[in-house]
């Protein structure tokens, strides 16, 4: 494995003397603490708040009921081993089900009472918030990995950005000789910036390596997918992308599968919830499908710290059903925690101060991630991608069948 490894004690992440180092209990909000630290927003007595707006009752519900209790967990282990810059962190969780009005409405409710966001997912969610975000310099890690997001010092995006994942995921295709000059890749995706900003992977890697892209467009309230199905196999495609929700990735796949065009399929973390095998199109998901992403899944084998984030999270959550944004929840959390630490170190916890901190941290090691640099804002914090197959014994329904690698021409790829 290529990650650098995290010091762990018993299930906490970072020891009790690197939590505290300059560090003690606070003031309050608005004020400098008793030590100096200077603090605005989100703390108040010995408490600092974060919060997340995610979708626990949409198309992404599995994804971000697990992504929030990654982020929980992470700060709960915090906690118990004496807090962040001597404060004990609070989570506020919003559920904006998918719908931009719902969270821009949360979005003015919290933000008033917190230094940053742990997360804040869906990309219509924060085109529709970055203004806001931008203009009082709230850190918000955004749960997109959308190249359209780089560039902005209050949002940072941890992992890899969505063409790096699909020009890796493709050039993996190539290696074991399912694609190759000449072939036809489908690549079905959602408008905007999650859908569109993967397909310039395929364009790209499609156009370096003499292949065709066939585009195919899916709206997000679609249900019926005959008329995108029907365009792959009139293709014939040698392989297929998706770029969209779970249940979209079943009807493509269950749909090609039963007019015979059962051709390898490639998917990207949003795409993919373990309980698709639970469906009619179970079956030929886990024959067919292979996820590429940027961080390790639930539960990694030969990871000292995706186990210890398993057995805490079965532990914390007994009924709990883990997916693979259990480790990004909580890996992305351990990068807000690092930078506030960072910022506490520099005596300085306001939302610029802390942005400041996290844009100064480079070689960041969550263990989950391949290691990550904050400090060009513009650039993609790893170009680094795993690639996973399914396997339904497994706790989370993924397991790595190629470890972190980067192909050549992510280095060529410009927008």
């Amino acid at each position: 494995m290529t990650t650098t490894r995290t010091v762990l004690a018993g299930i906490a992440i970072v020891s009790t003397a690197a939590l505290v180092s300059g560090c003690s209990a606070k003031g309050s909000s608005s004020a400098s603490g008793g030590d100096g630290v200077k603090t605005d927003f989100g703390v108040s007595g010995t408490t600092l708040t974060v919060a997340a707006l995610t979708d626990q009752t949409g198309p992404y519900a599995a994804l971000g009921t697990t992504l929030a209790q990654g982020n929980q967990l992470y700060f709960d282990q915090r906690n118990a081993d004496g807090g962040i810059c001597g404060y004990t962190v609070k989570v506020e969780v919003r559920d904006h089900g998918n719908d931009v009005q719902k969270a821009v409405s949360q979005f003015a409710e919290l933000e008033p009472d917190i230094l940053g966001f742990t997360q804040l997912l869906g990309s219509p969610q924060v085109n529709a918030l970055k203004q806001d975000i931008d203009g009082k310099a709230i850190p918000t890690f955004v749960a997109s990995w959308s190249s359209d997001f780089l560039g902005d010092d209050a949002i940072p995006i941890t992992g890899t950005i969505y063409p790096y994942d699909i020009i890796n995921g493709l050039s993996a295709l190539a290696e074991e000789g399912t694609i190759s000059t000449g072939s036809a890749i489908g690549h079905v995706h959602l408008p905007g910036d999650y859908g569109e900003n993967a397909l310039k992977g395929s364009v790209f890697y499609a156009e370096k390596k003499g292949m065709e892209v066939v585009d195919i467009a899916v709206e997000p309230t679609a249900t019926d997918y005959s008329a995108q199905v029907q365009q792959l196999v009139d293709a014939k495609v040698d392989a297929i992308v998706v770029s969209g929700t779970p249940p979209q990735l079943a009807g493509i796949v269950s749909g090609t599968s039963a007019l015979g065009l059962k051709v390898p399929v490639l998917t990207q973390g949003p795409a993919f919830g373990p309980a698709l095998l639970d469906t009619a199109a179970g079956g030929e998901i886990a024959d067919r499908v292979r996820v590429v992403l940027s961080y390790l899944p639930f539960g990694a084998e030969g990871s000292e710290e995706a186990a210890t984030v398993a057995d805490a999270y079965t532990a914390a959550f007994p009924d709990g059903l883990p997916t693979i944004f259990v480790n990004y929840g909580y890996a992305t959390a351990s990068v807000f925690g690092q930078a506030l630490d960072a910022a506490c170190d520099t005596g300085d916890l306001t939302r610029k101060g802390v942005v400041d901190a996290l844009r100064g941290l480079s070689d960041v090691s969550t263990g989950i991630f391949a290691p990550q640099s904050f400090r060009d804002p513009s650039a993609s914090a790893s170009s680094q991608s795993v690639l996973l197959t399914i396997d339904k014994a497994v706790a989370g329904a993924l397991v790595i069948e190629r470890d972190f690698f980067q192909d050549d021409l992510v280095k060529e790829y410009a927008e």
